[in-house]
């Protein structure tokens, strides 16, 4: 008997420390558990904020959606005006134009390498009218800020050959005349941009007609289609037709057949 109080009263004893450890672990988790909550309180709030921003829809504005930007205003065409006084010489405002031969001329199109500027309207095979200068500079010399002004008096090797070319009949090739020394021309070129390059140009002519061409143009930098020979103007061959429709009849009945005779051997 007193064995079985002996070993009760030792269990006891060794079941109070136990309870001791349970209880003071509860008490930690309580308090480490009061510490964290506001933390993962604020975690909670912001994720479930971030899900409802995520599936709320765009909210409506009367905004306009901007516009593209508008295309380059067209230049206007101002008469150019003949003067072979260098210093009274203007170049106006507008799109290169002026007359060759007494017939209007409005530049179409600008082609321009370091050897060569052409100002052309119409094909560049056979152009209806055209300015060509020879600018006379190196392959590996930069058309960007170059400028040049010709006085009438002005000759030698550094000045630009001017040839102009025109049509005295759509079925003609081109005529031309060059011009090596006696004209007037302010010639000014801009910035490079790709493989353009703007220009102003104000050129006239010793001729008779009184040919000049002022104003702005936009040259491309690559090189034109091949222009053939240019010279006295020649007539365009057309090929032979048959006979008009009037003799058709009498050429069926002369032959007795239906279109021209055999060629001859």
């Amino acid at each position: 008997m007193e064995q079985k109080l002996a070993a009760a009263k030792a269990g006891k004893k060794s079941a109070a420390p136990k309870w001791i450890a349970v209880g003071a672990g509860v008490v930690i988790l309580g308090v480490g558990g009061c510490f964290a909550y506001g933390p993962v309180k604020q975690w909670l709030a912001k994720r479930a904020e971030a899900a409802k921003q995520a599936s709320a829809p765009p909210p409506v504005t009367n905004a306009v959606p901007a516009e593209p930007p508008p295309p380059p205003k067209e230049l206007p065409v101002l008469p150019a005006v003949w003067t072979l006084d260098v210093d009274r010489a203007k170049i106006p405002e507008g799109k290169a134009n002026g007359t060759i031969s007494g017939t209007n001329f409005l530049v179409e199109t600008a082609i321009c390498t370091p050897q060569l500027l052409r100002l052309y309207q119409g094909s560049a095979v056979s152009p209806d009218r055209e300015i060509r200068i020879y600018l006379r500079l190196n392959a590996g010399e930069s058309l960007t800020g170059r400028t040049w002004t010709v006085s009438q008096d002005l000759r030698g090797k550094s000045v630009p050959q001017v040839v102009k070319l025109w049509k005295t009949n759509p079925r003609f090739a081109p005529q031309s005349k060059p011009f090596s020394y006696g004209y007037v021309m302010k010639l000014e070129f801009g910035e490079m941009d790709t493989n353009l390059i703007t220009g102003k140009i104000f050129l006239a002519l010793p001729d008779p007609e009184q040919s000049v061409v002022a104003g702005v143009f936009k040259a491309t930098t690559a090189p034109a289609p091949a222009t053939g020979a240019v010279g006295t103007a020649t007539p365009v061959e057309t090929p032979a037709a048959g006979p008009p429709p009037p003799q058709r009849a009498a050429f069926d009945q002369r032959y007795g057949r239906k279109g021209p005779p055999p060629a001859p051997r």
